[in-house]
């Protein structure tokens, strides 16, 4: 019985906000949270499941949804499997799929952390295809004359991304608020995301469909904020860190307004809109240490990194966004960390 991809995509995106409160009301007491986040890991798991089931079904024997229309279809379930594999939409539902049963193998005692942190990256994987009408039913369609002839490289790729976003993830989580980061304890971890970085760049003759192309924007990007965050908190070990640390926050915007000025200068597809959010959000970012949110040496410099990085990642989104300015975006979260130290050292000895 073929139940429809879609329904069962939306279900798992709108469920899982839902989830994220619940786990979020009942995590002060220990019992309830464990076994919440059990049903929270086996719930999404499931449903991931019957997705990926529903989605091979569809290109089994007779295309049941466009997807199978336009990336063919087969007698037997395992070349079912490579189809499904095989085009931008499956792709992603079996990255986040890989994702999700790695963090549960990947976990060896209980729960002992919040399971909605972890679920966070599903969304991008799983929303952006939810939009993408790839899976819509379909009646007395015969399969594109153009279909390609899948191979299994796909699938494994697939996997490959999987298990390292899921390695990222759990070794990322307790680092994002250490107050002094070490390089023994995070270049493995600097690694992974470079080699998601890497991988997610890799071009090929899928990569430029939506949304596919969309969402390894957002991974792309992703990876890039979580390697400046870390180099961020390598800069807190450093003496110039500690006391006045105002010039260096102040290069901080003025990077960022560089930034912005070649955006609208060289950008194809020039957006006010989208700067002024970029903008916001980086001067909302550094003010909640002032809140009491974050009391690091450098937390106002780091959030208002994260600010510029969740705007951008909400225009990629909505595809506002083009590469020359997730370029541009790219190099200057990067670089910026590597400046503070340089900046008060010299500029607080100057004063």
């Amino acid at each position: 019985m073929w139940l429809g991809v879609e329904p069962l995509l939306q279900l798992l995106v709108l469920s899982l906000p839902i989830l994220w409160i619940v786990d979020w009301r009942f995590s002060r007491i220990k019992i309830r949270s464990i076994q919440l986040a059990k049903f929270f890991s086996y719930y999404v798991l499931i449903l991931l499941l019957i997705i990926v089931i529903q989605g091979i079904i569809g290109h089994f024997q007779t295309p049941l949804h466009s997807h199978a229309v336009l990336w063919g279809v087969s007698d037997s379930i395992m070349m079912s499997s490579i189809h499904f594999s095989y085009g931008p939409e499956g792709r992603l539902i079996l990255i986040g799929l890989f994702y999700w049963i790695y963090t549960i193998l990947r976990k060896t005692k209980s729960f002992s952390f919040q399971k909605s942190i972890y679920s966070i990256p599903l969304l991008p994987i799983i929303g952006v295809g939810t939009s993408a009408q790839s899976f819509a039913p379909v009646t007395n369609m015969a399969v594109s004359s153009y279909a390609p002839i899948p191979t299994i490289y796909p699938f494994i790729f697939s996997l490959i991304i999987g298990i390292i976003l899921g390695e990222a993830i759990l070794r990322s989580i307790p680092l994002i608020l250490e107050k002094n980061l070490t390089i023994r304890e995070s270049r493995f971890v600097i690694i992974l995301w470079t080699l998601l970085v890497i991988l997610v760049s890799y071009e090929d003759s899928i990569s430029s469909i939506l949304p596919f192309s969309t969402t390894f924007s957002l991974i792309f990007f992703s990876s890039i904020m979580m390697i400046s965050d870390i180099i961020g908190g390598f800069s807190e070990t450093f003496p110039e860190s500690k006391g006045e640390t105002w010039p260096s926050l102040a290069f901080t915007f003025f990077l960022i307004t560089v930034a912005l000025l070649l955006i609208y200068f060289y950008s194809l597809e020039r957006s006010l809109l989208g700067i002024g959010i970029i903008s916001i959000f980086a001067t909302l970012g550094s003010q909640l240490p002032i809140l009491g949110f974050d009391n690091r040496n450098r937390s106002a410099h780091r959030w208002c990194i994260f600010g510029v990085g969740i705007s951008s990642l909400l225009l990629i989104s909505f595809v506002t966004l083009d590469d020359i300015s997730i370029k541009i975006m790219t190099v200057t979260i990067l670089l910026t960390p590597m400046t503070w130290n340089i900046v008060d050292k010299y500029l607080v000895r100057s004063n």
